[in-house]
């Protein structure tokens, strides 16, 4: 058996910091369909902090993603909403070096092109608990590692994916399935730009106040889409 979920110091990484070197000037698209908890983290002042641009899911229109650098796709888009912006998200992956996160609770089988996710329990409380959830690190010599922490991916999932070709599993699930099912990876290879799939649902337990592993995904990850 692998060892559980451990990595060092996220050199560089703190709370929202970005590398040196970095461009401050990235502006990042904050997508999402606007639930309390979207709102939430939108009126976060660490996250006014990185001026994100508020993009309304209802109303979204390429010449809106025009005006952004890299695109967060916040988790538990309403369905339909998303078939409708589906096109318009794989229009902005076809720019070569843009980034975008796509968070859980997507159904992205249905709508990205390679992503395939199965459903999975979720043990809400693991963390806490000390049980072990089968979650194993992966990839660790990926670059996102410079950002990511065991506190950031360490808390609960909603699914299990498997990696494309081309991608990095960056946390995989210990199942006994060769080869193992990731819940975040890093695919650099399906389309011009890179994308971040994850079944995790940072907005939501941000923005509902509970959970601090989401708090630090949702500002790493957003550390990445800002450099």
């Amino acid at each position: 058996m692998t060892s559980p979920i451990t990595t060092g110091p996220v050199p560089g990484a703190a709370g929202l910091g970005r590398p040196a070197g970095g461009d401050p000037r990235a502006r990042i698209g904050f997508l999402h369909p606007g639930s309390f908890y979207h709102l939430a983290c939108l009126r976060d002042p660490a996250l006014m902090s990185l001026d994100l641009v508020d993009l309304y899911a209802p109303e979204l229109t390429s010449q809106a993603l025009a005006q952004v650098d890299s695109l967060f796709v916040a988790c538990r888009q309403h369905p339909a909403v998303m078939a409708r912006n589906a096109p318009l998200v794989l229009e902005f992956l076809s720019r070569p070096g843009a980034r975008v996160v796509i968070g859980g609770e997507n159904r992205v089988s249905s709508w990205l092109p390679g992503a395939q996710e199965e459903p999975r329990p979720t043990n809400f409380w693991a963390w806490r608990t000390g049980e072990d959830p089968t979650r194993r690190p992966a990839g660790q010599g990926d670059p996102l590692w410079d950002y990511l922490d065991r506190s950031a991916v360490d808390w609960h999932h909603h699914g299990a994916l498997t990696v494309p070709p081309g991608a990095t599993a960056l946390v995989t699930l210990e199942e006994g399935i060769e080869p193992p099912k990731a819940i975040i990876y890093r695919d650099p290879a399906s389309f011009p730009a890179e994308v971040v799939v994850m079944t995790m649902d940072p907005t939501y337990h941000h923005g509902c106040g509970f959970m601090p592993g989401a708090t630090q995904l949702l500002y790493r990850l957003l550390g990445w889409l800002g450099r």
